[in-house]
């Protein structure tokens, strides 16, 4: 069994060497992400979620949370956007309209062949399947998060797997991604061969639907696991190793070195601290501020989050308290709310314990509060 994960063999030996029939070596080795863009996704990644949720009515500047969703953001290949962003879309998709997975089938409208850019060319634009496959896999971080997205493909005697994985989400959003993944790969396969290829077998980590025809009508197969440890198509390694019809000699070679450069030039329109305080602030909004909802919003560990916070010099709960107090002080200069109320919203005990609050931020600053502090 020969498996390739990130451009290199599982048991050692590299990508590059491709055994006999897998076609020319496709690319320079493994391509390591610049780490700054963990926790980011790509501006087309963002911009088809953000035309989405522009469908079902929503706004995605507004839904994600984030101000990093404007026009001239999205319109720049280089931009990078939090992947809290994505999540936020996803969720806001699934909640809204239930009716976009049916039958276990994401109804969605898949982007068009180089909708993704350059990924999309990558995948299709090889050898053969499984080199394209390889160098889509190395360079995974020119679309998705490189912290939490991964793609193999595995060849097993007469198969050949590719898999997918991406970060723990709630059950309903994480199906909805899975399916839209399996799509997006299957017709990009098929672009690929220019043939309907079909499946032997695909897995999904998700729940068994009520009604399968939907799924079993995109996927032209009804060989169908589910709760399956990872979500994957398979196919004939015969029809992975065929030449494929778009190959020309050194394109893909090309398009590996050309992602290498673009993940070096990417732009995150925000760094890690930013889109951690902007993520605290939403949850408290929420009232469902935790460590372990804000981490899981940022999909990183607490652990990491809380190392992240003591390098800067920060902890979580004095960020916490930071929170706290700009959103009692908000309240506060609003005036329209009483303290019982804004004590209440902002995870006080009672008045007295704001208060107390109060006068220890107005000893740290002489700023005016406006005049809701006197309010019963």
């Amino acid at each position: 069994m020969t498996e390739f994960r990130g451009g290199q063999a599982a048991h050692g030996a590299p990508a590059s060497r491709p055994r006999s029939g897998d076609g020319p070596p496709a690319g320079p080795g493994p391509a390591a992400p610049p780490p700054r863009l963990e926790g980011t996704i790509s501006s087309q990644m963002a911009r088809f979620l953000a035309g989405e949720v522009t469908k079902a009515g929503g706004s995605p500047g507004k839904v994600a949370r984030l101000p990093d969703l404007r026009t001239d953001v999205l319109a720049d290949d280089r931009s990078r956007v939090p992947t809290g962003s994505a999540n936020a879309m996803w969720r806001y998709l699934v909640s809204r309209n239930a009716a976009m997975i049916r039958d276990g089938a994401l109804l969605v409208t898949l982007p068009p062949p180089g909708g993704f850019g350059l990924w999309d060319y990558m995948l299709t634009s090889g050898p053969t399947l499984m080199d394209s496959v390889r160098c889509t896999a190395r360079h995974m971080g020119v679309l998705l998060d490189p912290a939490t997205e991964t793609l193999e493909g595995v060849e097993d005697g007469e198969l050949f797997t590719i898999s997918h994985s991406t970060g723990p989400y709630e059950p309903d959003v994480s199906a909805a991604m899975e399916v839209f993944a399996l799509a997006v790969l299957l017709r990009r396969c098929r672009e690929a061969t220019g043939t309907p290829l079909v499946p032997v077998r695909v897995e999904l980590r998700q729940k068994a639907p009520r009604s399968r025809a939907a799924l079993l009508d995109m996927l032209g197969t009804s060989h169908v696991d589910f709760t399956a440890p990872a979500t994957s198509l398979t196919f004939l390694a015969r029809d992975a190793r065929r030449p494929l019809p778009k190959a020309q000699l050194g394109l893909l070679e090309m398009l590996c070195e050309h992602a290498a450069m673009t993940l070096g030039a990417a732009r995150p329109v925000g760094d890690w601290y930013d889109v951690f305080r902007l993520t605290l602030h939403a949850c408290f909004e929420l009232d469902s501020l935790s460590l372990e909802t804000v981490a899981q919003q940022m999909t990183v560990s607490p652990r990491t989050l809380q190392r992240r916070l003591a390098e800067r010099g920060s902890s979580w709960r004095g960020e916490v308290e930071t929170a706290r107090q700009e959103k009692a002080l908000a309240l506060l200069q609003d005036g329209r709310l009483p303290m019982t109320s804004i004590a209440g919203r902002v995870g006080y005990s009672d008045v007295r314990a704001l208060r107390r609050a109060v006068r220890r931020w107005q000893s740290r600053s002489t700023g005016s509060f406006g005049n809701g502090t006197d309010q019963t």
